[in-house]
C-alpha cells in the first residue's frame, strides 16, 4: 500500500513538472537576435534557438547602384540620374568612320532648274582613337584621323531668261587631310544595367593636308595646289550602346565647330597666293556623322 502511494506521488510530481515546463516554453516572451535573423526562447533548464523566419539583408533587397551625383546648375537641381557607364581607371579604344556619296543622277528632281548637270562626289573619313577614364564617365584621349574628299563636275548649264546664262565643265577637286586631336568625353549612363548611354565630346585638333583643284580650258589644264593648316575646336554629341560586355557601338554628330584656316596656293603657272579665314558653325553637319565601335577594357 505504501509503495502504491509513493509511486502515485512520484508520478504526480513528474506530471506537474512537465506541465510547468511546457507552459513556460509556450508563454515566455521571445528575444530577437541582434542581427534580426533568429528568435530565442529561454526556458528554465535550457535555451532553444528556433529558426522560424527568413531574413534578407538590406543589400540583397535593394542592391546598391552606381549613381554619380551631378552638381546642380545654379539654384535648380534637375535630379538627373547619371549611372556609372565607364568606371574610373578603364581604357577605351576604337575607331569611327563615315562615308558620303553624292550623285546628281539620284537627285534629278532637286536640280530640275539646272540643265546638263552631271556631278559625282564622295567623302571618306576614318578616325581611330584611344582614351583613359580619369574619373567615372570622364575620358581624356588622343585621336588621329584621315579624310579624303573627291568631286568631279562634268557639266553644268544654267540659263534664266536672257540675263543669266553660263556653263561649267571638266572641274575636279581632291582633298586629303590628316587630323591630330585631343578630346574630352563625358558620358551619361541611362540605366543601371550599363547598356545605353549618351556622351558629349569636345575636341581640339590640328588638320593638315593638300587639296588640288583642276579645270580644263579647251586643251590646257589649269590646276591649283593648296597646302592647308587648320586649327579646329569641335563639339560632337552622340549615342552609344553596349552590344557586348566590353564592346559598344556609337553614332555622333558634328554640331558646333570653330576653326582657323591658313592656305598657301600655287597654280600651274608658278604663281603663289595666301589665304586666311576663320569661322564657326552652329548646325548639324551631314558630312560629319560618324558611326564607330568602341572597346572598353
Amino acid at each position: 500500500m505504501n509503495k502504491r502511494i509513493i509511486t502515485f506521488i512520484y508520478l504526480a510530481i513528474c506530471m506537474l513538472y512537465t506541465s510547468s515546463a511546457f507552459a513556460q516554453e509556450v508563454y515566455v516572451d521571445t528575444i530577437r537576435g541582434i542581427d534580426g535573423r533568429d528568435s530565442i526562447y529561454i526556458q528554465a533548464m535550457q535555451v532553444k534557438v528556433v529558426r522560424d523566419t527568413v531574413w534578407m539583408q538590406p543589400q540583397e533587397i535593394d542592391q546598391p547602384v552606381d549613381i554619380i551625383k551631378t552638381k546642380a546648375i545654379g539654384r535648380y537641381d534637375r535630379r538627373i540620374l547619371n549611372y556609372r557607364y565607364i568606371p574610373k581607371g578603364n581604357w577605351i579604344g576604337g575607331t569611327t568612320f563615315s562615308y558620303t556619296n553624292f550623285d546628281s543622277n539620284d537627285n534629278q528632281l532637286l536640280f530640275s532648274l539646272l540643265k546638263d548637270f552631271n556631278f559625282d562626289g564622295r567623302t571618306l573619313s576614318i578616325k581611330p582613337f584611344v582614351g583613359y577614364a580619369i574619373k567615372d564617365n570622364i575620358i581624356l584621349g588622343f585621336k588621329f584621323g584621315y579624310n579624303h574628299t573627291m568631286g568631279n563636275l562634268d557639266n553644268l548649264s544654267l540659263k534664266i531668261d536672257d540675263d543669266l546664262d553660263f556653263s561649267l565643265n571638266d572641274i575636279g577637286y581632291i582633298q586629303d587631310l590628316y587630323t591630330f586631336a585631343i578630346f574630352h568625353r563625358s558620358y551619361v549612363g541611362l540605366d543601371r544595367g550599363r547598356r545605353f548611354g549618351l556622351f558629349n565630346e569636345i575636341s581640339l585638333g590640328y588638320n593638315t593636308g593638300t587639296t588640288r583643284f583642276t579645270r580644263s580650258k579647251e586643251v590646257d589644264l589649269n590646276a591649283t595646289d593648296t597646302r592647308v593648316h587648320e586649327l579646329h575646336v569641335g563639339l560632337n554629341p552622340g549615342v552609344c550602346v553596349f552590344i557586348m560586355e566590353n564592346v559598344s557601338a556609337e553614332i555622333s554628330f558634328g554640331v558646333v565647330g570653330f576653326k582657323y584656316r591658313y592656305e598657301k596656293q600655287t597654280n600651274n603657272l608658278g604663281e603663289v597666293g595666301h589665304n586666311r579665314n576663320s569661322g564657326a558653325n552652329f548646325k548639324i553637319n551631314l558630312l560629319n556623322i560618324n558611326i564607330g565601335i568602341t572597346l572598353c577594357f
